[in-house]
Order: structure tokens, then C-alpha cells, then sequence
């Protein structure tokens, strides 16, 4: 699902999302259109891009395209869409309309005073009766934001299933089924399959697929955050019954059904992947499953492609069966474009991924010591690294290692000071902690009233590691926390006494700003080398024409701009510490 949080999307470059390692039987497509694709009367390929379709007669090596609309300016396909030729050879595409997309100013979903009807993505279908050569005008089914679509079948009966999807007043998406016994040329609403959890951009149950078995009932998979695609069926695409989780387990992402020329139902999904089986977000290896019993039990997953890049996606997929047996699959996310055929996914694997060991500090390293906001990042590129590369560029030969981990305080640093930092004999430590010491977890049963670590305790630790680190002949800088500001998942969570959620450094005021006053005081006592980083927030998100969320990521981690202006602050500091 894609929506408007581009600092929370994981950027990869192009090199890396389109190199995946296929499957050692499966080979690239020589193209680099997405699917869904279907084969047209001809027996060419047909598939459709934000303007035109596009056709194929020689298995995709050449295109040729015609215009979707008439008027091209009020409309844009979305790069979620489904895709059916009928049975009679009528052509329907469903997709979002990202011309009438709209949404407030800033996003602020679900905060006090933002309408939820005040997202808007609209989805439509659009028909073709001559093969796709000519389109007739998009008919809407639904102005609410729709984040994804992607499945689209014809019953035996006739009828057209729609799976689509809606936000809902809760904040969260929710399925919204459609059918049409005309072709396409009108819609009627079913119901809506809304699992009833969670409360922000991408909650819900949502991204479905469906098929339909061979006695006539209709199977429905969808994407949910329970770690486990969730199902229900029906009798006519209206009425849903039996939303219950499967033993199907998936990431967040949406998974793809498709009834093949064999009989078999086929499944393509982001299963977690195998060397981080608990991962419940990793969108790196791409699996297939087959089911020889309508759907009640599958196959062992083949992975059919693999990405391990640092923040590589190979996700929402499409499964085309060219001609019995052969497969072809393409992705949104990662830019894959393949084809393999079904009875040679048993002759060999993509090998299971071993990370390669994280190095070990060499003495006389720079540590980076802290909490998630220290911590590596996906993609991002995190201030360790920035500074790392700022000081070989300048002749410097020290490496800088991160020791950062997330939800770390004071009190779980002193814990593990030897072993992560001071065995390494560092020539220097640069701390920054405060956050998680100083949050208090209102949203307990009963709420907490108190931080997690007492402002007396986090000094404590302080004192002690900067004491520790002195005996190992190590030097010392520390850093003063980032700003924090609410976000809706923040003041769902915090949103509550000692926090003011009213005030725009409500979530910052009532605790954590004593804790990085105390640090200040605590630096000079000790005369160790302090980074204000809380202190050069606003000033820096000025010269760069933002804000100080405009430098968060989700209200409390830095994002790129965050992490350069810490990277910036710091290495000078640490010129200075290692004269």
C-alpha cells in the first residue's frame, strides 16, 4: 500500500531493486512493464501503465500502445491495478485515480480536527469491448482513500468480483468488496471486512485476493499487521462470512491469488523471511505456494526471488500464467520481471541468506553508543556512517562503529557497556541516551506515572559510564537527544498526563527536556564534551525551509536531515576531542 509518508518509505537505488536474485531455473523478462498482464484475442499480451495500454506480440520483446482516455489530464493509473479479460472478451482494468488524489496539508492522519473524509483517492473502472484499442469513459465506484487494488475475477456465474478497499472512520483501511453482472459497466457494493485493528495509515485488513473454488464459493486473503494473512468466503461476492486469521504467515504486505490452467491455486506473497523468520516487515524474498485442494492447505514455499540489499523490497506482485506452465511475475516494489516454469521450481533454490558478521571495532575506534536513534536504520543513512565518512574524507584512517540499539536506556547501556563498547578499547565514546529513560508509559494498564528510568538513576549511569570509559583510556563526548513532536500513533500511545497533547512539544515538555537540561549540567560538571543536538534543531530545520517534524521520521527518530545535521555537529567535536 502506498501513501503519502515518503519519509517512512525505505529508498533503495535502482541498480539495487532491480537486481534481484531469481530463482536458478527462472530467467529476466526482456521488459520492464508491471503486470497485471492478460492475453487479448490475438493471443498477444496486453497490460496497462498510468496513461495507455500496451500490447505485446512477440512474448514481450516489442510494444505498441494506445491512449486509456480521452481526456489523459483527468485521470492517472494508479501503479496498484487489476486487470480481466472476460469470458465474453470484454477488457476491465480497476485501479486509483492518483489525478483526484488529495489529502490535508502535512498528512495528519487521524489527529483531532482532520476529517478522515478529507482523504481522497478515488477508485474506477474502465472498460474496453474491442480488445483494448479503444476505452470507454471510467466509470468511479468510491471517492475514499483507497490504498490498494490489485485482484479482479470472473465467476462461473458470470459475475465480476472486485476486491477493493476503503480508509474507514476507526483510521484504519478496511475491504470493501465489489461485483458487477453487466461486464463492468456497473458496480454494486458488498461488504466491508474490517478485522478491527489498529488506528493509523496502514492498519486494517486490507490488499485482498481472491479465487474461486470449484464449487462455486469464492476464497478471500488479506494483508493484516497479526503476522498471518487473514481469510473469508463467500457465495456471491456481496456476503462475507468466516474473517479469521489463517496459519498463513506474511509480513505486512498483500498477497496474490491465481486459479492455474492445471488446476491448482496459486499463491505469491512476502512470507517472513527464512534466516529472520520473526521479521514481520521484511519484503525481501518472494515466495510461492500451490494448493491442490481449493485452498485449504499449500505446498512448501519456493522462493521465487530474493533481494538482500539494505532495504530492498520485492513486494506487490502480480502472477500471470503466459501459457500453461509458464509463469510470469512481476513486482511493484523492486522491479521484478521474470518468468520460470511451474514444474522446474523443485530443481533447485535460491540458497538461504547468511548476513555477513558485523565487524569488530579495531582499538583506537570512534564508538557510537545510544539507543534507536543511534541505532542503523534500513536504508537510511544514520550519523555513525555519515560521520565515519566525513573523516575519511578529510585523511582520518579511525573507523567509527554503532552501537546503538533500539529502546535502549541508561540503565540497559551500563549492562552492556564491556561487551559492546569498552572491550574494544575505543579511543573514543560518544553517547547519546534520554528518550527511553525518560518516557513514561501512560499507555500501560494501569498508566505509568513515572519515567522509566528516575532523572536521579539516568545521572547515575551516566556518571558511571563516563567514569568507566575515562579507566579504559577512552575519551568521551555526549550528545543531547533530539527534539520529539506528535504524530497521531505518538499521541494515540502518550497522549495523556505528564504529556500535553495539545501543545506542539507537548510530547517533549514534560519529561525529556529536564533530562536533557540535567545532561548539560552533568557535562560541565564533569568537563566532557557536549553536542546540543536539541539545541541546533530549530535554527538548522530553518535554514533548510522545514520544520522540526520535517526532521523526524515519525516524531521521534532523526531522518535524513536529522541524521546530517548530528553528523555535522559531531565531527567537529570529534576533531577537537582527539587533538
Amino acid at each position: 500500500m502506498r501513501f503519502l509518508f515518503p519519509l517512512l518509505l525505505l529508498c533503495v537505488s535502482a541498480s539495487a531493486a532491480n537486481s534481484p536474485t531469481l530463482h536458478p531455473k527462472a530467467a529476466a523478462l526482456p521488459f520492464a512493464h508491471q503486470g497485471p498482464f492478460i492475453t487479448a484475442a490475438d493471443g498477444g499480451v496486453l497490460c496497462i501503465d498510468a496513461k495507455n495500454a500496451l500490447r505485446s506480440t512477440d512474448e514481450g520483446r516489442t510494444w505498441s500502445s494506445t491512449a486509456l482516455f480521452a481526456d489523459a489530464a483527468k485521470f492517472s493509473v494508479s501503479s496498484e491495478r487489476a486487470l480481466l479479460r472476460t469470458r465474453e472478451g470484454v477488457i476491465i482494468s480497476a485501479w486509483m485515480n492518483s489525478a483526484e488524489r488529495k489529502e490535508p496539508k502535512g498528512w495528519h492522519w487521524g489527529e483531532p480536527g482532520v476529517d478522515w473524509r478529507a482523504f481522497v483517492l478515488p477508485t474506477y473502472s474502465c472498460r474496453s469491448t474491442d480488445d483494448g484499442k479503444t476505452w470507454e469513459t471510467p466509470v468511479k465506484l468510491s471517492d475514499p482513500w483507497c490504498g490498494c487494488i490489485h485482484s479482479m475475477i470472473q465467476m462461473k456465474t458470470g459475475r465480476i468480483v472486485l476486491v477493493g478497499q476503503e480508509i474507514i472512520p476507526q483510521r484504519r483501511h478496511a475491504t470493501v468488496m465489489w461485483v458487477s453482472d453487466d461486464l463492468g459497466k456497473s458496480w454494486q457494493r458488498g461488504d466491508v471486512l474490517d478485522y478491527g485493528v489498529g488506528a493509523h495509515d496502514h492498519a486494517g485488513s486490507i490488499e485482498g485476493t481472491v479465487v474461486e473454488r470449484k464449487d462455486g464459493s469464492l476464497y478471500l486473503l488479506l494483508r493484516t499487521e497479526s503476522g498471518f494473512l487473514w481469510e473469508a468466503t463467500s457465495r456471491d461476492g456481496l456476503k462475507w462470512t468466516g474473517l479469521q486469521a489463517t496459519k498463513i504467515a506474511s509480513v505486512t504486505c498483500c498477497p496474490q491469488l491465481n486459479r492455474l490452467s492445471d488446476g491448482r491455486i496459486a499463491l505469491l506473497w512476502n512470507a517472513p523471511p527464512r534466516h529472520d523468520p520473526k521479521n514481520g516487515s521484511s519484503r525481501v524474498e518472494l515466495s510461492l505456494a500451490f494448493s491442490e485442494d481449493e485452498a485449504a492447505t499449500w505446498s512448501k514455499p519456493v522462493i521465487v526471488a530474493a533481494n538482500y540489499v539494505t532495504g530492498a523490497r520485492l513486494s506487490y506482485p502480480y502472477l500471470y500464467e503466459r501459457k500453461p506452465g509458464e509463469l510470469w511475475i512481476t513486482t511493484m516494489q523492486g522491479g521484478l520481471r521474470m518468468k520460470v516454469n511451474a514444474a522446474d521450481l523443485g530443481a533447485g533454490e535460491i540458497p538461504v541468506f547468511v548476513p555477513p558478521p558485523k565487524p569488530e571495532p579495531k582499538p583506537g575506534s570512534i564508538i557510537m553508543f545510544g539507543d534507536s536513534t543511534t541505532a542503523p536504520r534500513g536504508s537510511l543513512k544514520v550519523y555513525a556512517t555519515r560521520v565515519e565518512a566525513a573523516l575519511q574524507s578529510a585523511g582520518s584512517t579511525t573507523g567509527v562503529f554503532n552501537a546503538g540499539i533500539g529502546g535502549n536506556t541508561t540503565r540497559d547501556a551500563l549492562k552492556r557497556l564491556q561487551s559492546d563498547v569498552l572491550q574494544y578499547k575505543p579511543r573514543l565514546v560518544v553517547m547519546q541516551f534520554g528518550i527511553n529513560d525518560s518516557a513514561v508509559n501512560v499507555w500501560q494498564t494501569p498508566p505509568a506515572t513515572k519515567p522509566r528510568v528516575p532523572l536521579a538513576e539516568y545521572l547515575s549511569n551516566l556518571r558511571r559510564m563516563i567514569a568507566d570509559a575515562r579507566k579504559a583510556q577512552a575519551r568521551v563526548i555526549l550528545m543531547t537527544t533530539n527534539p520529539l513532536r506528535w504524530t497521531p500513533k505518538l499521541k494515540e500511545l502518550y497522549g495523556k498526563p505528564p504529556y500535553d497533547p495539545a501543545a506542539e512539544d507537548g510530547f517533549d515538555s514534560g519529561t525529556l527536556a529536564g533530562y536533557n537540561d540535567a545532561l548539560r549540567k552533568l557535562a560541565v560538571e564533569l568537563k566532557v564534551p557536549l553536542v546540543d543536538v536539541r539545541a541546533a534543531y530549530p535554527e538548522f530545520a530553518k535554514q533548510h525551509q522545514t520544520s522540526i517534524e520535517g526532521m523526524l521520521l515519525d516524531g521521534m527518530h532523526p531522518n535524513d536531515l536529522g541524521q546530517q545535521l548530528v553528523a555535522e555537529l559531531l565531527v567537529p567535536a570529534i576533531r577537537a576531542a582527539l587533538r
